[in-house]
Protein backbone atom coordinates (compact mmCIF):
# COMPACT_ATOMS: atom_id res chain seq x y z
CA UNK A 1 0.00 0.00 0.00
CA UNK A 2 1.32 3.39 -0.94
CA UNK A 3 1.52 5.60 2.16
CA UNK A 4 -0.49 8.82 2.24
CA UNK A 5 1.49 12.07 1.97
CA UNK A 6 2.24 13.71 5.29
CA UNK A 7 -0.52 15.88 6.73
CA UNK A 8 -3.46 14.22 4.96
CA UNK A 9 -6.18 11.95 6.27
CA UNK A 10 -5.77 8.30 5.29
CA UNK A 11 -8.22 6.83 2.80
CA UNK A 12 -11.52 5.77 4.23
CA UNK A 13 -14.71 7.29 5.51
CA UNK A 14 -13.25 9.66 8.11
CA UNK A 15 -13.79 13.44 7.91
CA UNK A 16 -11.51 15.39 5.60
CA UNK A 17 -9.05 17.81 7.15
CA UNK A 18 -6.97 20.48 5.51
CA UNK A 19 -3.32 19.52 5.02
CA UNK A 20 -0.73 20.85 7.41
CA UNK A 21 0.91 24.11 6.35
CA UNK A 22 3.62 23.54 3.75
CA UNK A 23 2.69 19.91 3.14
CA UNK A 24 2.76 18.63 -0.46
CA UNK A 25 -0.67 17.45 -1.59
CA UNK A 26 -1.42 15.71 -4.93
CA UNK A 27 -3.84 17.73 -7.10
CA UNK A 28 -6.52 15.03 -7.24
CA UNK A 29 -6.45 14.53 -3.49
CA UNK A 30 -6.60 18.28 -2.85
CA UNK A 31 -9.62 18.70 -5.09
CA UNK A 32 -11.42 15.83 -3.37
CA UNK A 33 -10.69 17.27 0.07
CA UNK A 34 -11.89 20.72 -0.92
CA UNK A 35 -15.07 19.25 -2.43
CA UNK A 36 -15.81 17.45 0.80
CA UNK A 37 -15.19 20.60 2.80
CA UNK A 38 -17.48 22.70 0.59
CA UNK A 39 -20.23 20.10 0.68
CA UNK A 40 -19.92 19.80 4.45
CA UNK A 41 -20.24 23.53 5.05
CA UNK A 42 -23.09 24.04 2.56
CA UNK A 43 -21.30 26.77 0.59
CA UNK A 44 -22.57 25.43 -2.72
CA UNK A 45 -25.41 23.44 -1.28
CA UNK A 46 -26.64 19.91 -1.76
CA UNK A 47 -30.01 18.61 -2.80
CA UNK A 48 -30.77 21.72 -4.85
CA UNK A 49 -29.97 19.96 -8.11
CA UNK A 50 -27.10 20.08 -10.58
CA UNK A 51 -26.68 22.61 -13.38
CA UNK A 52 -24.27 20.27 -15.08
CA UNK A 53 -21.47 17.92 -14.21
CA UNK A 54 -19.65 19.23 -11.17
CA UNK A 55 -21.92 22.29 -10.72
CA UNK A 56 -24.71 22.75 -8.20
CA UNK A 57 -27.26 25.47 -7.60
CA UNK A 58 -26.52 27.85 -4.71
CA UNK A 59 -28.15 26.76 -1.48
CA UNK A 60 -31.41 28.58 -0.85
CA UNK A 61 -31.26 30.40 -4.18
CA UNK A 62 -31.30 27.72 -6.89
CA UNK A 63 -33.94 25.17 -7.84
CA UNK A 64 -33.57 22.34 -10.36
CA UNK A 65 -36.95 21.40 -11.85
CA UNK A 66 -36.02 17.71 -11.84
CA UNK A 67 -35.78 17.83 -8.05
CA UNK A 68 -39.49 18.74 -8.18
CA UNK A 69 -40.36 15.78 -10.41
CA UNK A 70 -40.06 17.18 -13.95
CA UNK A 71 -39.10 14.51 -16.48
CA UNK A 72 -38.26 16.50 -19.63
CA UNK A 73 -39.10 13.51 -21.84
CA UNK A 74 -41.58 15.37 -24.10
CA UNK A 75 -44.37 12.95 -23.11
CA UNK A 76 -45.25 13.46 -19.44
CA UNK A 77 -47.08 16.63 -18.39
CA UNK A 78 -44.46 18.58 -16.41
CA UNK A 79 -46.69 21.57 -15.57
CA UNK A 80 -47.00 20.80 -11.86
CA UNK A 81 -43.30 20.19 -11.30
CA UNK A 82 -42.25 23.27 -13.25
CA UNK A 83 -44.74 25.47 -11.40
CA UNK A 84 -43.68 24.08 -8.03
CA UNK A 85 -40.08 25.06 -8.78
CA UNK A 86 -41.14 28.55 -9.87
CA UNK A 87 -43.26 28.96 -6.74
CA UNK A 88 -40.40 27.83 -4.52
CA UNK A 89 -38.15 30.49 -6.02
CA UNK A 90 -40.84 33.15 -5.73
CA UNK A 91 -40.74 33.12 -1.93
CA UNK A 92 -37.33 34.79 -1.69
CA UNK A 93 -36.18 35.08 -5.30
CA UNK A 94 -33.75 32.81 -7.04
CA UNK A 95 -32.77 30.74 -10.07
CA UNK A 96 -34.93 27.98 -11.52
CA UNK A 97 -32.79 25.73 -13.71
CA UNK A 98 -34.29 23.59 -16.48
CA UNK A 99 -31.77 20.97 -17.67
CA UNK A 100 -31.68 19.71 -21.26
CA UNK A 101 -34.92 18.08 -22.38
CA UNK A 102 -38.38 18.74 -23.81
CA UNK A 103 -40.83 19.74 -21.09
CA UNK A 104 -44.50 19.42 -21.99
CA UNK A 105 -46.45 22.06 -20.08
CA UNK A 106 -49.55 24.18 -19.83
CA UNK A 107 -49.55 27.78 -18.55
CA UNK A 108 -46.69 28.61 -16.16
CA UNK A 109 -46.95 31.68 -13.91
CA UNK A 110 -43.85 33.84 -13.48
CA UNK A 111 -43.14 35.87 -10.35
CA UNK A 112 -40.96 38.76 -9.28
CA UNK A 113 -37.24 38.09 -8.77
CA UNK A 114 -37.51 34.63 -10.34
CA UNK A 115 -34.85 33.85 -12.96
CA UNK A 116 -35.70 30.98 -15.30
CA UNK A 117 -32.61 29.42 -16.88
CA UNK A 118 -32.28 26.74 -19.52
CA UNK A 119 -29.21 24.89 -20.74
CA UNK A 120 -29.33 26.55 -24.18
CA UNK A 121 -31.87 27.15 -26.91
CA UNK A 122 -31.20 23.84 -28.62
CA UNK A 123 -31.11 21.90 -25.37
CA UNK A 124 -34.00 23.11 -23.17
CA UNK A 125 -37.47 23.28 -24.76
CA UNK A 126 -40.73 24.26 -23.05
CA UNK A 127 -43.49 22.89 -25.31
CA UNK A 128 -47.14 23.84 -24.94
CA UNK A 129 -49.25 20.77 -24.24
CA UNK A 130 -51.79 19.77 -26.91
CA UNK A 131 -55.09 21.68 -26.71
CA UNK A 132 -53.83 23.95 -23.89
CA UNK A 133 -54.49 27.13 -25.91
CA UNK A 134 -52.78 29.43 -23.45
CA UNK A 135 -49.44 31.11 -22.94
CA UNK A 136 -46.46 28.95 -22.03
CA UNK A 137 -45.02 31.63 -19.69
CA UNK A 138 -47.27 34.36 -18.29
CA UNK A 139 -47.02 36.91 -15.51
CA UNK A 140 -49.90 37.64 -13.17
CA UNK A 141 -52.11 40.54 -14.21
CA UNK A 142 -51.33 40.41 -17.91
CA UNK A 143 -54.95 40.65 -19.04
CA UNK A 144 -55.52 43.86 -17.05
CA UNK A 145 -52.01 45.19 -17.57
CA UNK A 146 -50.99 48.47 -19.14
CA UNK A 147 -54.17 50.36 -18.37
CA UNK A 148 -52.91 52.45 -15.46
CA UNK A 149 -49.78 53.78 -13.86
CA UNK A 150 -46.56 51.95 -14.39
CA UNK A 151 -46.12 50.53 -10.89
CA UNK A 152 -48.00 47.26 -11.40
CA UNK A 153 -47.02 43.81 -12.53
CA UNK A 154 -44.05 41.69 -11.57
CA UNK A 155 -40.51 42.98 -11.67
CA UNK A 156 -36.85 41.99 -11.55
CA UNK A 157 -37.29 38.64 -13.32
CA UNK A 158 -35.57 37.04 -16.30
CA UNK A 159 -35.83 34.21 -18.82
CA UNK A 160 -32.82 33.00 -20.77
CA UNK A 161 -31.11 30.17 -22.66
CA UNK A 162 -34.15 28.16 -23.68
CA UNK A 163 -36.74 27.60 -26.43
CA UNK A 164 -40.50 28.05 -26.17
CA UNK A 165 -42.50 25.92 -28.63
CA UNK A 166 -46.12 27.04 -29.05
CA UNK A 167 -47.01 23.65 -30.59
CA UNK A 168 -49.66 25.19 -32.86
CA UNK A 169 -49.96 22.01 -34.90
CA UNK A 170 -51.41 20.10 -31.94
CA UNK A 171 -54.56 22.04 -31.08
CA UNK A 172 -53.16 25.39 -30.01
CA UNK A 173 -54.52 27.93 -32.53
CA UNK A 174 -54.51 30.82 -30.03
CA UNK A 175 -51.60 29.89 -27.79
CA UNK A 176 -48.78 32.35 -27.02
CA UNK A 177 -45.16 32.02 -26.09
CA UNK A 178 -44.55 34.69 -23.42
CA UNK A 179 -47.17 37.15 -22.09
CA UNK A 180 -45.55 39.62 -19.73
CA UNK A 181 -46.94 42.41 -17.57
CA UNK A 182 -44.14 43.98 -15.57
CA UNK A 183 -40.92 45.94 -15.63
CA UNK A 184 -37.21 45.67 -14.99
CA UNK A 185 -36.97 42.27 -16.64
CA UNK A 186 -34.54 40.60 -19.03
CA UNK A 187 -34.92 38.12 -21.92
CA UNK A 188 -31.67 36.75 -23.29
CA UNK A 189 -30.99 34.07 -25.92
CA UNK A 190 -34.60 32.89 -26.00
CA UNK A 191 -36.25 31.34 -29.08
CA UNK A 192 -40.04 31.42 -29.45
CA UNK A 193 -41.76 29.71 -32.39
CA UNK A 194 -44.88 27.89 -33.53
CA UNK A 195 -47.39 29.87 -31.46
CA UNK A 196 -50.96 30.30 -32.69
CA UNK A 197 -50.95 33.97 -31.63
CA UNK A 198 -48.03 36.26 -30.68
CA UNK A 199 -44.58 34.90 -29.94
CA UNK A 200 -43.80 37.48 -27.23
CA UNK A 201 -46.35 39.98 -25.90
CA UNK A 202 -45.43 42.56 -23.27
CA UNK A 203 -47.45 45.38 -21.69
CA UNK A 204 -46.92 47.92 -18.95
CA UNK A 205 -48.53 51.15 -17.74
CA UNK A 206 -47.57 54.76 -18.18
CA UNK A 207 -44.77 56.27 -16.11
CA UNK A 208 -45.34 56.19 -12.38
CA UNK A 209 -43.44 56.11 -9.12
CA UNK A 210 -41.98 52.65 -8.68
CA UNK A 211 -41.85 50.94 -5.31
CA UNK A 212 -38.56 51.48 -3.49
CA UNK A 213 -35.94 50.22 -3.99
CA UNK A 214 -36.04 50.39 -7.80
CA UNK A 215 -33.16 50.75 -10.22
CA UNK A 216 -35.08 51.05 -13.51
CA UNK A 217 -38.35 50.44 -15.29
CA UNK A 218 -36.98 49.20 -18.60
CA UNK A 219 -36.82 45.70 -19.99
CA UNK A 220 -33.70 44.45 -21.75
CA UNK A 221 -34.09 41.98 -24.62
CA UNK A 222 -30.97 40.42 -26.17
CA UNK A 223 -30.62 37.67 -28.74
CA UNK A 224 -34.37 36.98 -28.96
CA UNK A 225 -35.44 34.89 -31.97
CA UNK A 226 -39.14 34.54 -32.74
CA UNK A 227 -40.55 32.95 -35.87
CA UNK A 228 -43.46 31.13 -37.52
CA UNK A 229 -46.04 32.45 -35.08
CA UNK A 230 -49.63 33.17 -36.12
CA UNK A 231 -49.62 36.70 -34.68
CA UNK A 232 -46.80 39.19 -34.24
CA UNK A 233 -43.31 37.93 -33.60
CA UNK A 234 -42.92 40.59 -30.90
CA UNK A 235 -45.95 42.58 -29.74
CA UNK A 236 -44.39 45.12 -27.40
CA UNK A 237 -46.48 47.72 -25.54
CA UNK A 238 -44.13 48.49 -22.67
CA UNK A 239 -42.35 48.97 -20.43
CA UNK A 240 -41.19 52.21 -22.02
CA UNK A 241 -37.52 53.14 -22.60
CA UNK A 242 -36.60 49.49 -23.11
CA UNK A 243 -33.76 48.05 -25.20
CA UNK A 244 -33.72 45.39 -27.94
CA UNK A 245 -30.28 44.26 -29.16
CA UNK A 246 -29.37 41.61 -31.77
CA UNK A 247 -32.92 40.28 -32.12
CA UNK A 248 -34.47 38.38 -35.07
CA UNK A 249 -38.13 38.01 -36.02
CA UNK A 250 -39.25 36.23 -39.19
CA UNK A 251 -42.09 34.46 -40.98
CA UNK A 252 -44.78 35.56 -38.53
CA UNK A 253 -48.41 36.16 -39.42
CA UNK A 254 -48.47 39.79 -38.24
CA UNK A 255 -45.55 42.17 -37.85
CA UNK A 256 -42.01 41.10 -37.08
CA UNK A 257 -41.64 43.77 -34.39
CA UNK A 258 -44.74 45.73 -33.36
CA UNK A 259 -43.82 48.60 -31.03
CA UNK A 260 -47.02 50.23 -29.77
CA UNK A 261 -48.89 51.50 -26.72
CA UNK A 262 -46.54 52.35 -23.85
CA UNK A 263 -43.41 51.21 -25.70
CA UNK A 264 -42.42 54.85 -26.24
CA UNK A 265 -38.72 55.63 -26.05
CA UNK A 266 -37.64 52.05 -26.79
CA UNK A 267 -34.31 51.64 -28.59
CA UNK A 268 -33.61 48.83 -31.08
CA UNK A 269 -30.07 48.04 -32.27
CA UNK A 270 -28.94 45.43 -34.84
CA UNK A 271 -32.41 43.89 -35.18
CA UNK A 272 -33.57 42.02 -38.29
CA UNK A 273 -37.09 41.17 -39.48
CA UNK A 274 -37.88 39.24 -42.65
CA UNK A 275 -40.32 36.90 -44.32
CA UNK A 276 -42.92 36.63 -47.07
CA UNK A 277 -45.67 35.97 -44.51
CA UNK A 278 -45.07 39.12 -42.45
CA UNK A 279 -47.25 42.11 -43.35
CA UNK A 280 -44.83 44.58 -41.76
CA UNK A 281 -41.23 44.10 -40.69
CA UNK A 282 -41.05 47.00 -38.18
CA UNK A 283 -44.28 48.65 -36.98
CA UNK A 284 -43.34 51.89 -35.17
CA UNK A 285 -46.67 52.72 -33.54
CA UNK A 286 -45.32 54.30 -30.35
CA UNK A 287 -43.63 57.68 -30.11
CA UNK A 288 -39.88 58.05 -29.85
CA UNK A 289 -38.95 54.56 -31.08
CA UNK A 290 -35.31 54.54 -32.22
CA UNK A 291 -33.96 51.90 -34.64
CA UNK A 292 -30.20 51.91 -35.31
CA UNK A 293 -28.51 49.61 -37.85
CA UNK A 294 -31.66 47.53 -38.25
CA UNK A 295 -32.64 45.49 -41.32
CA UNK A 296 -36.15 45.23 -42.77
CA UNK A 297 -36.27 42.44 -45.34
CA UNK A 298 -39.63 42.02 -47.06
CA UNK A 299 -41.37 40.16 -49.86
CA UNK A 300 -44.58 42.12 -50.22
CA UNK A 301 -45.93 44.29 -47.40
CA UNK A 302 -44.10 47.18 -45.71
CA UNK A 303 -40.57 47.38 -44.37
CA UNK A 304 -40.90 50.22 -41.85
CA UNK A 305 -44.31 51.69 -41.05
CA UNK A 306 -44.48 54.86 -38.93
CA UNK A 307 -47.63 56.26 -37.32
CA UNK A 308 -46.38 58.23 -34.28
CA UNK A 309 -44.11 61.22 -33.65
CA UNK A 310 -40.34 61.39 -33.20
CA UNK A 311 -39.50 57.90 -34.50
CA UNK A 312 -36.03 57.21 -35.94
CA UNK A 313 -34.71 54.72 -38.49
CA UNK A 314 -31.00 55.52 -38.75
CA UNK A 315 -28.17 53.70 -40.56
CA UNK A 316 -30.76 51.14 -41.60
CA UNK A 317 -31.36 48.94 -44.62
CA UNK A 318 -34.66 48.05 -46.29
CA UNK A 319 -34.61 45.22 -48.84
CA UNK A 320 -37.61 44.36 -51.00
CA UNK A 321 -38.02 41.45 -53.38
CA UNK A 322 -39.29 43.51 -56.35
CA UNK A 323 -42.49 41.62 -55.63
CA UNK A 324 -44.47 41.09 -58.83
CA UNK A 325 -47.68 39.93 -57.17
CA UNK A 326 -50.78 42.04 -56.45
CA UNK A 327 -49.68 42.95 -52.92
CA UNK A 328 -48.20 46.31 -51.99
CA UNK A 329 -44.45 46.45 -51.43
CA UNK A 330 -43.24 49.69 -49.80
CA UNK A 331 -39.94 50.38 -48.06
CA UNK A 332 -40.84 53.17 -45.60
CA UNK A 333 -44.44 54.26 -45.13
CA UNK A 334 -46.05 57.08 -43.14
CA UNK A 335 -49.62 56.21 -42.07
CA UNK A 336 -52.13 58.20 -39.95
CA UNK A 337 -51.51 58.11 -36.21
CA UNK A 338 -53.75 58.30 -33.16
CA UNK A 339 -53.80 62.11 -33.32
CA UNK A 340 -54.35 64.42 -36.31
CA UNK A 341 -50.81 65.82 -36.03
CA UNK A 342 -49.17 62.37 -36.28
CA UNK A 343 -46.80 61.15 -37.60
CA UNK A 344 -44.31 64.04 -37.46
CA UNK A 345 -40.73 64.67 -36.45
CA UNK A 346 -39.36 61.43 -37.89
CA UNK A 347 -35.71 60.91 -38.83
CA UNK A 348 -34.98 58.48 -41.67
CA UNK A 349 -31.44 57.76 -42.90
CA UNK A 350 -31.37 54.52 -44.84
CA UNK A 351 -30.74 52.51 -47.97
CA UNK A 352 -33.78 51.10 -49.78
CA UNK A 353 -33.60 48.42 -52.46
CA UNK A 354 -36.07 46.72 -54.82
CA UNK A 355 -39.42 47.77 -53.33
CA UNK A 356 -41.78 47.27 -56.25
CA UNK A 357 -44.52 49.75 -55.30
CA UNK A 358 -42.36 52.54 -53.87
CA UNK A 359 -39.35 53.12 -51.68
CA UNK A 360 -41.07 55.81 -49.59
CA UNK A 361 -44.77 56.57 -49.16
CA UNK A 362 -45.15 60.12 -47.80
CA UNK A 363 -48.95 59.87 -47.73
CA UNK A 364 -49.58 60.72 -44.06
CA UNK A 365 -46.43 62.73 -43.30
CA UNK A 366 -47.39 65.66 -41.03
CA UNK A 367 -44.06 67.46 -41.28
CA UNK A 368 -40.96 68.40 -39.31
CA UNK A 369 -39.32 65.18 -40.49
CA UNK A 370 -35.99 64.50 -42.17
CA UNK A 371 -35.89 61.78 -44.82
CA UNK A 372 -32.56 60.85 -46.37
CA UNK A 373 -32.50 57.72 -48.52
CA UNK A 374 -30.38 56.13 -51.22
CA UNK A 375 -32.52 54.03 -53.56
CA UNK A 376 -32.17 51.27 -56.09
CA UNK A 377 -35.59 50.74 -57.66
CA UNK A 378 -35.53 48.79 -60.93
CA UNK A 379 -39.29 48.18 -61.01
CA UNK A 380 -41.16 45.17 -62.33
CA UNK A 381 -41.46 44.55 -66.07
CA UNK A 382 -45.02 44.83 -67.34
CA UNK A 383 -46.47 46.64 -64.33
CA UNK A 384 -47.26 50.31 -64.64
CA UNK A 385 -46.14 52.55 -61.80
CA UNK A 386 -43.80 50.09 -60.17
CA UNK A 387 -40.26 50.75 -59.07
CA UNK A 388 -41.02 54.38 -58.24
CA UNK A 389 -38.78 56.13 -55.78
CA UNK A 390 -41.62 57.70 -53.81
CA UNK A 391 -45.36 58.20 -53.78
CA UNK A 392 -47.40 60.81 -52.00
CA UNK A 393 -46.08 64.24 -51.13
CA UNK A 394 -43.95 65.22 -48.13
CA UNK A 395 -45.19 68.00 -45.87
CA UNK A 396 -43.90 71.47 -46.71
CA UNK A 397 -41.59 71.61 -43.69
CA UNK A 398 -40.21 68.08 -44.10
CA UNK A 399 -36.61 67.92 -45.31
CA UNK A 400 -36.08 65.35 -48.04
CA UNK A 401 -32.96 64.06 -49.74
CA UNK A 402 -33.60 61.08 -51.98
CA UNK A 403 -31.02 59.80 -54.44
CA UNK A 404 -32.61 57.37 -56.87
CA UNK A 405 -30.02 55.42 -58.83
CA UNK A 406 -26.62 57.07 -58.92
CA UNK A 407 -26.35 56.22 -62.62
CA UNK A 408 -29.43 58.34 -63.43
CA UNK A 409 -28.86 61.86 -62.14
CA UNK A 410 -32.03 63.19 -63.80
CA UNK A 411 -34.07 61.00 -61.42
CA UNK A 412 -32.47 62.44 -58.31
CA UNK A 413 -34.63 64.44 -55.94
CA UNK A 414 -32.75 66.60 -53.45
CA UNK A 415 -34.89 68.97 -51.41
CA UNK A 416 -33.52 70.49 -48.19
CA UNK A 417 -35.59 72.19 -47.00
CA UNK A 418 -38.66 71.55 -49.15
CA UNK A 419 -39.30 74.18 -51.82
CA UNK A 420 -40.29 74.52 -55.50
CA UNK A 421 -37.55 75.45 -57.98
CA UNK A 422 -39.18 76.89 -61.11
CA UNK A 423 -37.48 77.48 -64.42
CA UNK A 424 -36.54 81.06 -65.37
CA UNK A 425 -34.14 82.22 -68.03
CA UNK A 426 -32.87 85.47 -66.43
CA UNK A 427 -33.32 85.70 -62.68
CA UNK A 428 -33.04 88.89 -60.66
CA UNK A 429 -29.41 89.49 -59.58
CA UNK A 430 -28.69 88.55 -55.95
CA UNK A 431 -27.71 90.98 -53.24
CA UNK A 432 -24.03 91.63 -52.50
CA UNK A 433 -22.41 88.74 -50.70
CA UNK A 434 -25.05 86.26 -51.93
CA UNK A 435 -25.79 83.99 -54.89
CA UNK A 436 -29.10 83.07 -56.51
CA UNK A 437 -29.86 79.45 -57.44
CA UNK A 438 -32.27 78.89 -60.34
CA UNK A 439 -33.25 76.44 -63.08
CA UNK A 440 -33.41 77.15 -66.79
CA UNK A 441 -33.85 75.37 -70.10
CA UNK A 442 -30.91 75.67 -72.47
CA UNK A 443 -30.32 73.67 -75.67
CA UNK A 444 -32.95 71.07 -74.79
CA UNK A 445 -31.55 70.54 -71.31
CA UNK A 446 -32.74 71.56 -67.87
CA UNK A 447 -29.87 73.25 -66.06
CA UNK A 448 -29.41 73.95 -62.37
CA UNK A 449 -27.49 77.24 -62.21
CA UNK A 450 -26.15 79.81 -59.79
CA UNK A 451 -25.94 83.57 -60.55
CA UNK A 452 -23.40 85.80 -58.84
CA UNK A 453 -23.79 89.52 -57.99
CA UNK A 454 -21.65 90.52 -61.01
CA UNK A 455 -24.15 88.85 -63.35
CA UNK A 456 -22.06 85.78 -64.20
CA UNK A 457 -23.82 82.40 -64.29
CA UNK A 458 -22.36 78.98 -63.53
CA UNK A 459 -24.11 75.70 -64.42
CA UNK A 460 -24.10 73.22 -61.50
CA UNK A 461 -25.88 70.30 -63.17
CA UNK A 462 -27.75 69.54 -66.39
CA UNK A 463 -29.93 66.78 -67.74
CA UNK A 464 -32.55 65.95 -70.34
Amino acid sequence: MIPEPPGTEPSGTGPARLPAPGAAVPRRRAMASMGALVAGTGVLGVGAGAYGKGLTTPAGHGYDVRDFGASGDGVADDTGALQDALDAARASGGIVFVPPGVYLTRRLALGSRVHLRGAGGDATVLRLAPDANTAVLESAGFDAGGRGRGDGGIHGFSVRDLTVDGNRAQGNPVGCGLRLYGYGYELADVTVFGCGADGVASVWGTAGDLPSPSHQMESRVTGLRTHDNGGHGVNFAGPHDSMFVNCLSFQNGGAGFQMAGNAYGTLMVNCHAWGVRQKVSFELAASGIGCVNCYADLDGGVGVRISRNDCRWVAGYVQGANHAGPATEIGVQFVPGARPEEPAGSTIDTQIRNCATAAVDFGADRGLSSVRATLSQPGVTGRAGTGRGWIGRPARNTQVEITHGLGHPTKNLVVRPAFDLRSEQTPVPPDDGAVRVFAREQGGQVQLCVRFPDGSVQVLAAGN
